[in-house]
């Protein structure tokens, strides 16, 4: 969810909001992270392409602004459903990285600049501002305070964004929470603060994650950040802690670990809605399952335990094709590819041609998410019964919030469609299956089709536009994992 695209108001109107006056939080610094997405009254962003969470506009269920600004993106994501004790703070994911191939081929960083996996937060500060009990199904999402976690995935070569290096990927936590002052307006000086810390080898973020404490340290990644090779095998463990939530990727083909605790001793902050003022704080989940419902109240996707893609970020050529969406360009020699990086609400982008994985040789190859015990796809839930994560997640949730930015989308559910015009490709999520070997099963995204691939109808799976959640939705609803182990075997 990228600082430069469509970002909700949580307040009445976009004229009342702008309406709020200006005043400088004591000792805020002139650059800083209390504004994700980098247009905040009171200081200038220290990082410009941010993956930042998409909120909406609560009470009038339309596309939001950000200090007047709108700014479309576009995230096909698939939600993970679970009734089960602990699904919603206690998880792990099993994961192969993609892999590039030799230029001209399309590289994955022009097609996505991220992708993530996501859990629900508490956080009294954050929207709706009210208490927050940890690991708690007693939480009620429209009063109980609320941020959320993406844990992001960076690919190699685009340095200009925030990749790490040419050759490997690396990971950070990214923690947004949405400052709602007591008037219903959001603080226009610190809308949407992040913690950004990436994921290391000793667990010490490189500089201070907190929105208010944040330096240029913070998004250089140093000699302990975990860089991970394409195709290396990750298992991932997001969990809860008396420490605060704790992350851990574990390279099990280099053998290589890194980890980081969400924690108020490693400088985690949340932000007072009225003054923008910091606060250390230890961040746990918010909810004990993941049952349909336990969502973030504030983000366009129906968000909890989820994995995203975020696409439509990136237009190839120094300036682009000269769309008033383009810009920022570059031309950098960091990068393998110079190219645009504004929100591509025309849709002629590189994410938006059939240039996507597909299996054979002439495009990078997808993410691959399995199950560590070939419990379905997806994650796996702790069991205190067990000792162990063999709990797997019985439905999933196929959404796309494609209609967020697609102009042309009414709120009477009129010119929302997918792929958005005029779009010539949508990628969408499938299934490579072996026979009735559940645990060879693989869900990856992009153009997939043909013999052993069950892609969900390709564009299908999306549905129609699901305007009475709130706007901007298309979604197939809740399907069963399809790679369960048939009973009985």
């Amino acid at each position: 969810m990228f600082s430069y695209r469509a970002l909700g108001l949580l307040c009445l109107s976009v004229v009342l909001c702008m309406g709020v006056s200006v005043s400088r939080a004591q000792g805020a610094a002139l650059r800083g992270n209390l504004d994700c997405n980098g247009f905040s009254r009171l200081q200038q962003p220290l990082r410009q392409y941010l993956p930042c969470t998409d909120f909406f506009s609560v009470t009038e269920h339309a596309r939001g602004y950000d200090n007047g600004h709108y700014i479309g993106h576009d995230e096909p994501s698939i939600g993970f459903i679970s009734t089960a004790r602990g699904s919603g703070h206690n998880v792990q994911w099993d994961i192969t990285l993609p892999v590039d191939r030799k230029l001209p081929a399309v590289q994955t960083f022009e097609n996505y600049p991220t992708f993530w996996f996501s859990m629900a937060l508490c956080d009294p500060r954050s929207f709706p501002n009210g208490p927050c009990k940890p690991d708690s199904d007693e939480n009620t999402p429209s009063q109980a305070g609320s941020a959320l976690l993406e844990l992001q995935l960076y690919p190699p070569g685009f340095v200009t964004g925030i990749s790490c290096d040419l050759a490997h990927w690396c990971a950070a936590l990214n923690i947004d929470s949405i400052e709602v002052q007591s008037t219903g307006d959001v603080n226009p000086n610190c809308t949407e603060p992040v913690n950004f810390a990436f994921i290391q080898k000793n667990g010490v973020p490189p500089g201070p994650p907190g929105p208010n404490t944040a330096t240029n340290a913070t998004f250089n990644p140093n000699a302990h950040t975990l860089l991970m090779n394409p195709g290396d095998h990750l298992r991932i463990t997001i969990k809860d802690t008396s420490r605060g939530l704790f992350t851990q990727i574990v390279d099990l083909t280099t053998g290589e670990q890194g980890y980081m605790f969400a924690s108020a001793a490693n400088g985690f902050q949340n932000t007072d809605p009225e003054t923008c003022a910091g606060f250390n704080h230890d961040f746990h989940p918010e909810f004990d399952t993941a049952k349909f419902g336990n969502f973030v109240p504030w983000a366009v996707l129906q968000a909890n335990v989820n994995f995203s893609m975020e696409i439509g970020h990136f237009e190839t050529g120094a300036h682009g094709d000269k769309d008033s969406d383009d810009a920022p360009c570059f031309t950098g020699p960091d990068d393998l590819v110079p190219g645009c990086l504004g929100s591509d609400v025309d849709f002629d982008g590189t994410s938006y041609v059939a240039d996507w994985p597909d299996g054979t040789s002439n495009h990078a190859t997808s993410v691959a998410i399995r199950s560590m015990r070939g419990n379905g796809i997806g994650p796996i839930s702790w069991s205190d019964d067990n000792g162990t994560y063999d709990q797997p997640f019985p439905i999933m949730h196929i959404e796309s919030t494609v209609a967020d930015s697609e102009l042309s989308c009414q709120p009477d559910g009129v010119g929302c469609v997918v792929p958005p015009k005029p779009a010539r490709f949508y990628p969408y999520y499938a299934l490579l299956e072996n026979g009735d070997d559940a645990a060879s099963c693989a869900l990856v995204f992009g153009n997939f089709k043909g013999a052993g691939v069950n892609n969900f109808g390709r564009d299908q799976q999306y549905g129609p536009a699901n305007l009475p959640w709130f706007f901007g939705q298309n979604s197939g609803g809740p399907m069963a994992n399809p790679c369960l182990p048939k009973v009985g075997r």
